[in-house]
């Protein structure tokens, strides 16, 4: 779980660092150079997200919730990393072959159906409506928030590039 935690806290700071999320994402640690804020942020919001598994269930369902909740995010990566060479790849100027399209399609179909799968219990569970309306709440919930702060990174990212300009026009 370390490694995983010690690799996901980066991840907003290299997006900060790229612009696609806020500078505040990227600040580091003066002595120890680490990504303060990002490890914050991450800490935070995986302890949220614990902490609202357990309301309500017992730990192997709050288990369930949680693992079902990060497969669901991986298949919607492999949905967007697979529509790539199908629908996207023209813009970067390749034209992706047919047998990549077709395996792409499929990989897309696979985490497509993954994806969806997720909602179902492998458990008995107090509730399966409930079970499936966190998985989708928090998914949901999740990828609204991580929009807002991409949208507020991009305008920065987009000031920046205007006050730049506006400065080499001087």
């Amino acid at each position: 779980m370390s490694i995983y935690f010690a690799g996901n806290t980066r991840l907003p700071m290299v997006a900060g660092w790229d612009d696609l999320l806020p500078l505040w994402f990227a600040r580091l640690h003066e002595r120890y150079r680490t990504p303060v804020n990002s490890i914050l942020f991450v800490g935070v919001i995986t302890l949220a997200a614990s902490l609202a598994s357990l309301i309500g269930v017992r730990e192997q369902e709050a288990f369930q919730l949680q693992e079902n909740v990060a497969n669901a995010f991986y298949g919607l990566i492999y949905m967007v990393l697979f529509v790539i060479p199908i629908v996207a790849a023209k813009r970067f100027g390749v034209k992706a072959p047919l047998w990549l399209k077709l395996a792409s399609a499929s990989g897309f179909m696979m985490s497509a159906v993954g994806t969806f799968f997720t909602v179902f219990p492998i458990i008995d569970v107090r509730s399966r409506l409930a079970f499936a309306m966190k998985i989708i709440v928090f998914v949901v919930l999740a990828n609204a928030v991580g929009a807002a702060i991409y949208l507020a990174g991009g305008r920065r990212a987009e000031n920046r590039a205007s006050q730049a300009e506006t400065e080499a026009n001087q």
